[in-house]
């Protein structure tokens, strides 16, 4: 059997005592009274209760002082002390390391269930001091940035897991300090932010010390208070925007200066393509609040708007239903029936800027990571496009040096394209090596194509800069491999080989 807990209220409103001791005792709890804070002090170093109500108005030992002396002794450190007070004015209780405060007149309700809640908390705390125990729970009983002030108050490392529904989100906490999140595209202090606003869903923390670099800097405290509160000024941003599926677009007619704020930069050059709302919140690096007020003041101003949808052929999906289904069965052509199909596009360009320039220009192009791996390695996976619930696209990274040559064919198993996005001699060499010996169909963007690719077995194409029109047209010939090129003597039609 649970043991009783036992809850202090000291108050020299006896009025309040009666209906506060009637309230709690209904609820199981043991009760002890003090009428000043001397006499508060003498029963918790005695009698230690669980949780203490401390009014302002307590005689002879203020509450201030009596919260620091129970700091400072050993036996009583441990008590979560509730500020009761007429006057809620929070900068004047900052320091104070509450548990809670409560406004007089009482609400019996919020009363209870606050208590209910700090000891909630409190028995989270207890296993979060083990070194080796795994805990979970719900958040709606016991919220993030409690979850985080128990970690940080036991300096404690370790993966705290989040789910929400469909949505999965990761706090990585080492020595008590934030060192890094992760929840969908977004990572670091963005995602922190975004975490520490959920109030429904699940929590596992599971301890142990992580080696990946620390993409957060700020201290516990410090983290919490400026998540919250860029939450609040979030909130109050976010009735005057549009919904995160709205479409916008940087007006043609716009006139941008030369010399813009960084974030201005990133908003604008996302927008230069019709987005989504919530698209370029993901996508641009700054904070969600950063970003929110550079569309708050675009939009007041006229360089962005609203996207109009137009029917013309631009805007309309990369394929149809038929396409799609067409595409999925080349893929799947030889093997086992999957319910979720990938295939690969393949990137062939020099550097990080081709990853850049594929993210800002390609609407719906997640990234597997905030930072994906394969920008700077040059090999794996940059990111994924949804064509469909069963249909999706990666777009990879091939090491274009000669040296890595082996690593080719073996990763290019479910190639349905390449993207030639530059002229350099490395790009060109492993377009090339796509074309003629796997033999998929290559589109060039933005320049014309190369001697080396002229008669390729399954086609290629110049496109503009266009990258969705380019990506169309590369899915399109994707379906009937052959080749395009004026003047060229086309060879016998042969199907493209997708691993």
């Amino acid at each position: 059997m649970a043991p009783v807990r036992k809850i202090l209220i000291a108050d020299p409103d006896l009025d309040a005592v009666r209906m506060l001791s009637r309230a709690l005792r209904q609820k199981g709890y043991q009760v002890h009274y003090a009428p000043d804070g001397a006499r508060a002090l003498e029963i918790c170093v005695l009698r230690h209760p669980d949780l203490a109500l401390f009014d302002e108005g307590c005689k002879l030992l203020e509450a201030r002082t009596f919260i620091q002396i129970l700091r400072t002794n050993p036996r009583t450190e441990d008590i979560p002390v509730v500020l009761t007070t007429t006057n809620l004015d929070v900068d004047r209780l900052r320091g104070l390391r509450l548990a809670a405060h409560l406004k007089k007149p009482f609400n019996l309700d919020e009363v209870l269930s606050r208590i209910e809640h700090i000891f909630r908390r409190s028995e989270a705390a207890k296993d979060l001091k083990s070194d080796t125990q795994e805990i979970e729970g719900s958040l709606s009983q016991l919220g993030i940035p409690d979850l985080m002030q128990i970690l940080g108050m036991n300096k404690r490392s370790g993966k705290l897991n989040l789910e929400r529904g469909n949505e999965r989100g990761e706090i990585v906490v080492a020595d008590g300090r934030p060192a890094n999140a992760r929840l969908g595209r977004v990572e670091g202090e963005k995602a922190l932010f975004r975490l520490l606003a959920w109030t429904e869903g699940t929590f596992t923390f599971a301890p142990g010390s992580s080696t990946a670099r620390a993409r957060i800097t700020r201290g516990m405290d410090d983290a919490l208070l400026e998540g919250m509160r860029q939450a609040d000024e979030v909130n109050r941003l976010m009735p005057a925007l549009p919904s995160r599926t709205t479409r916008l677009m940087i007006a043609p007619d716009a006139d941008l200066p030369q010399d813009q704020h960084p974030v201005t930069a990133q908003v604008v050059d996302l927008l230069r393509q019709p987005r989504a709302m919530g698209e370029v919140l993901d996508l641009a690096p700054a904070t969600d609040l950063e970003v929110l007020g550079v569309l708050t003041t675009l939009m007041q101003k006229g360089v962005a708007r609203v996207a109009e949808e137009e029917g013309g052929e631009g805007s309309g999906p990369l394929l149809g239903p038929a396409e799609m289904h067409s595409l999925r069965s080349r893929v799947l052509r030889g093997k086992a029936p999957l319910k979720v199909v990938t295939a690969k596009v393949f990137v062939c360009g020099n550097g990080p800027a081709v990853a850049r320039r594929l993210f800002a220009r390609l609407p719906g192009l997640a990234a597997v990571s905030a930072e994906p791996s394969a920008v700077k390695s040059g090999f794996g996976t940059l990111g994924r496009l949804e064509l469909s619930e069963v249909l999706h696209l990666d777009f990879c990274v091939l090491p274009p040096a000669e040296a890595a040559r082996p690593l080719w064919r073996p990763f290019s198993a479910g190639a349905v394209g390449a993207l030639l996005m530059d002229a350099s001699e490395a790009a060109v060499r492993l377009a090339s090596y796509l074309a003629w010996e796997i033999r998929v169909p290559v589109v060039v963007v933005g320049e014309t194509v190369p001697e080396k690719l002229q008669g390729a077995p399954a086609g290629v194409l110049a496109q503009g800069d266009d990258l969705t029109e380019a990506l169309r047209s590369l899915l399109i010939q994707a379906l009937s491999p052959t080749p395009v090129l004026p003047g060229t003597e086309p060879e016998p039609r042969v199907s493209a080989s997708f691993g």
